[in-house]
């Protein structure tokens, strides 16, 4: 066997002369473009479907897990965006990140302070402060529990959250009557 340049060879071969055309270089480009609409059409309807679940005009409180069902209130108002503390029958989260469980919390009488809830906040209180530099910190934060969790759990929770600067709690409800 005789010893070759190396080459293109690959579909040399094939008898067919376009295709032979297309290998050595004489085939031309198309002159038609096509743009794959239905990938990009998917793309957008998906775009659009997350950001309008992503959107709440009323500044409505979405509850952190499926299992907290809010008590009933006749005078509510609608709440602005504040920290979210959401308390179940499992844990304490605060903005969706898991700070303690609430079945330890219950268990125990004594007033005790919640440290990674109360580090939590105070983060949540040194960013808004750079934030808003000019402004006074009004310390709000929306307490999100569920109706049947053990009060000293809501009331450890709320003396946490004193403690971290956040004096003004308010609890989120579903409302009942005609909101004011």
């Amino acid at each position: 066997m005789a010893i070759h340049v190396p080459g293109r060879v690959l579909l040399h071969h094939i008898p067919l002369k376009f295709v032979q055309n297309k290998v050595v270089g004489g085939g031309r480009k198309s002159v038609d473009m096509s743009l794959p609409l239905v990938p990009f059409i998917d793309f957008l309807i998906t775009l659009i479907v997350f950001l309008i679940m992503q959107f709440a005009a009323t500044g409505e409180v979405m509850t952190a897990s499926r299992t907290i069902q809010l008590p009933e209130a006749t005078n509510a108002e609608h709440l602005e965006s504040y920290p979210i503390i959401a308390i179940d029958a499992n844990v304490v989260a605060l903005d969706g990140n898991r700070m303690a469980d609430t079945p330890s919390l219950a268990a125990d009488a004594r007033m005790d302070r919640i440290e990674p809830l109360i580090q939590g906040l105070e983060t949540l209180k040194r960013n808004w402060s750079i934030l808003h530099p000019a402004e006074p910190f009004a310390g709000n934060v929306i307490l999100n529990a569920d109706r049947n969790v053990d009060f000293r759990v809501i009331k450890k929770v709320m003396f946490s959250a004193a403690q971290a600067g956040y004096a003004n709690v308010s609890f989120a409800v579903s409302a009942r009557g005609e909101v004011n």
